[in-house]
């Protein structure tokens, strides 16, 4: 195949590089994917490399999935043998390789966020008492913090701080406690392999030797680990080629190092920059604003984006009264954009700084019958009943897992209760032993009463007859539907208010495992086992975003990077959201928060839409607002503004009730919209279970009362303050709480 006639010549630059490290500057909409997979092509067609000696590594599977399909779309069954995947599975699967040399066994699990939250209240129980300044958030986010810069915990703690002896012990045991359980947590994957390749030189070696070209995505995206990861994996002026693009870098707080792609030549000496200038995506006047946004950085690697495409309409900007006015204006803009032809709901994108603001537009959608989707909902993997199940998959595959064990103790209820649960923890402390164990031999002593020892043995008897289904049955699938029967969780799930979902969403979890078997190379039931439990422990939010449905899409700005939609609307633009008010007294978390503007004004092909409220609620208070600074970089001539009558001058009908004054300069809203699944009139309002005031019961926090009541749609949220001054947010319909007379 002749690549060359598929890309622009600096594509073809960065594809035919011969070697030596290499920093690809890809502006946003510049084809970076495209150059990555016609670079490994070429690789093994015009450079003769050997499928098995190319590493490429990406940031989420999602992304692995397209790559390793573009790949095999040009070079057909000659691609297999790649590796594709992100760093933590690469990591995994070394580790997996070499882990007696760290001291663990090659079926470790992985520990997810709520995991790490468990182990880490666990520990804080042992270690700090009742001590409330030591936050279980806060100590993980410091445990990833300092993992992410490969250093240790202890490094980030102030030599003055009163807790810090606390915390020294708390980060030792949690790290035994991990170890304990044969398991790793995110951050362990990338750390532990830097460990492994910097203490072991002929494993450092074989892998050098075995990567003889490695390639990396979303290079602004790196933390200090990852960075330190590349440093081993590759020889000295060996063949490295990253890609990124220092405008996009977002995710600061999650421990991304911008520094990795601005001192790249310094830290891989004799490295070449090559830049991707021309954009496929956007019109010329959105590129032109997005990048005066961000020349406002003085921190950043000089491009000129530029495309072939028409200039385009000039940017429309609009201020409303209210955050609400601001979801009005932009509803009738929607309607009258699909109504005319020119988009669908699918086309569209709203983006927000913060998941609240998105409480006006989903409440204004809802009464004018726009159909919407809120991307970064509760997530498939995260859901109470598929958790469960993949704790006692988790437990198959590596009994040692305390935290699977203990999730699934009483699920579903067994009359094993918190209490016993911390007996039990407590008891495997004082012995040294796992919780396994400790459960095996508390099932013949007399450590607690004869009640309980019967519900902990039928419960350890039932445990061992699901570990025998791993050799007994035939596939993953099957084994999923012996477990849902012997434990009788299926029927669990029938007796809870919304049972016929949660069973709906078992159905899905037994489809994935048979579709994942269908498609998995291994073929040993207990290799797919841990196969699938490090798939899904690998997934990330990208990952599960669906396709888009023929609805309007809205989005935080973080969760819009590497989406693209026609027409955006970018809501919000006030100081203290864009940039957010956290970030506006730090020099970097400022240019943080304005390349996370570019980020969504380049998100836009055609149309993008600038809003803002001139006023909001605070703490009870409506509050003037001021403009946001970035505004104020848009050279006028690519901006009209749509004033206070929104962006067409179209309003959406509203309520007079009585007393209210006719606005004589209302205009009239757009002709009603007639597509049949939306001309029903709306549902009526669910009517709530609680009332503010009520008194309850929870099953396990005990008595409290309802301070507040939110319902959306079908689902009814409250806020309890239980006995003690502790504040819980809770789901009526799913948690175990009743109304008391």
């Amino acid at each position: 195949m002749d690549f060359r006639q598929h890309l622009n010549p600096q594509q073809w630059e960065a594809v035919r590089h011969e070697g030596g490290p290499l920093l690809i500057l890809a502006g946003a909409g510049s084809g970076k994917t495209r150059v990555l997979t016609y670079r490994i092509a070429h690789l093994m067609q015009e450079r003769q490399r050997d499928p098995s000696r190319i590493l490429a590594i990406t940031f989420t599977n999602k992304a692995a999935e397209e790559m390793r399909s573009r790949v095999a779309q040009l070079l057909g069954t000659q691609s297999r043998g790649i590796w594709i995947g992100t760093f933590h599975a690469t990591c995994a699967r070394i580790l997996r390789r070499h882990a007696g040399r760290l001291g663990l066994q090659a079926n470790f699990v992985i520990y997810d966020e709520s995991d790490q939250l468990h182990v880490i209240r666990d520990c804080l129980k042992r270690t700090a008492g009742d001590d409330r300044r030591l936050q279980p958030q806060l100590i993980r986010s410091m445990i990833d913090r300092a993992k992410n810069r490969a250093v240790d915990p202890v490094h980030l703690l102030d030599p003055a701080s009163a807790t810090r002896q606390q915390l020294e012990l708390l980060f030792t045991e949690y790290e035994r406690r991990l170890r304990e359980a044969n398991a790793m947590d995110f951050g362990d994957l990338i750390c532990c392999a830097v460990r492994l390749l910097g203490q072991c030189p002929e494993v450092r070696a074989a892998y050098r030797e075995l990567f003889r070209s490695v390639l990396v995505d979303e290079y602004q995206d790196t933390n200090r680990a990852q960075h330190l990861l590349l440093q081993q994996l590759v020889t000295p002026g060996g063949d490295l080629c990253v890609v990124g693009d220092d405008d996009q870098s977002i995710y600061r707080w999650r421990g991304a190092e911008i520094n990795n792609m601005l001192d790249f030549e310094s830290d891989f000496p004799g490295a070449r920059v090559l830049t991707l200038e021309q954009n496929y995506r956007s019109t010329q006047t959105i590129l032109s604003a997005a990048s005066e946004v961000a020349k406002g950085n003085p921190k950043r690697r000089e491009k000129r984006l530029w495309t072939e495409n028409e200039p385009g309409e000039p940017i429309r900007s609009c201020s409303a009264d209210s955050p609400e006015r601001e979801a009005e204006f932009i509803a009738a803009e929607i309607l009258a954009l699909v109504r005319s032809g020119e988009v669908s709901f699918r086309d569209v994108g709203i983006l927000f700084r913060t998941n609240a603001q998105s409480r006006p537009f989903e409440d204004c959608f809802v009464l004018f019958r726009i159909p919407y989707v809120v991307v970064g909902s509760l997530r498939f993997y995260e859901r109470a009943e598929i958790k469960d199940l993949l704790a006692y998959l988790r437990l198959l595959y590596n009994p040692r897992d305390s935290v699977s064990l203990l999730r699934i103790l009483n699920r579903p209820p067994r009359g094993i209760g918190p209490a016993t649960q911390e007996a039990l923890e407590a008891y495997a402390l004082q012995t040294g032993l796992g919780v396994w164990d400790a459960l095996q031999q508390a099932c013949r002593t007399e450590v607690f009463s004869g009640a309980i020892r019967t519900k902990l043995r039928a419960f350890r008897e039932q445990a061992e007859r699901l570990l025998a289904l791993v050799e007994e049955a035939r596939s993953l699938g099957g084994l999923l539907k012996k477990l849902l029967e012997q434990t009788a969780y299926s029927s669990y799930l029938e007796t809870q208010p919304d049972g016929e979902r949660r069973l709906e969403n078992v159905e899905e979890l037994v489809r994935t495992a048979v579709h994942f078997e269908q498609a998995c190379e291994q073929k040993g039931l207990p290799e797919l086992l841990g196969a699938f439990c490090e798939r899904v422990a690998l997934i990330t939010n990208v990952d599960q975003s669906e396709g888009r449905t023929e609805s309007v899409t809205l989005m935080t700005l973080h969760c819009a990077k590497g989406l693209e939609f026609p027409v955006v609307f970018l809501t919000g633009m006030e100081y203290g959201l864009v940039p957010h008010q956290r970030s506006t007294s730090n020099e970097e978390d400022l240019a943080e928060e304005r390349r996370l503007c570019y980020v969504g004004m380049t998100r836009a092909r055609k149309r993008l839409y600038l809003s803002r409220a001139r006023t909001r609620t605070f703490y009870g208070e409506r509050q003037p607002t001021r403009p946001s600074p970035f505004l104020t970089s848009i050279p006028s001539g690519l901006m009209v503004a749509g004033g206070q009558e929104g962006f067409h001058g179209a309003r959406l009908p509203e309520s007079e009730g009585p007393g209210s004054t006719p606005d004589p300069h209302r205009r009239e809203a757009p002709p009603p919209f007639a597509f049949p699944e939306l001309s029903a009139p709306p549902a009526p309002r669910r009517q709530p279970a609680f009332a503010v005031g009520d008194a309850v019961e929870h099953e396990s926090l005990g008595r409290g009362i309802v301070r507040k009541v939110t319902v959306e749609g079908e689902k009814e949220k409250i806020v309890v303050e239980f006995q003690g001054g502790r504040i819980r947010k809770l789901m009526a319909g799913l948690a175990p709480i009743r109304k008391l007379p």
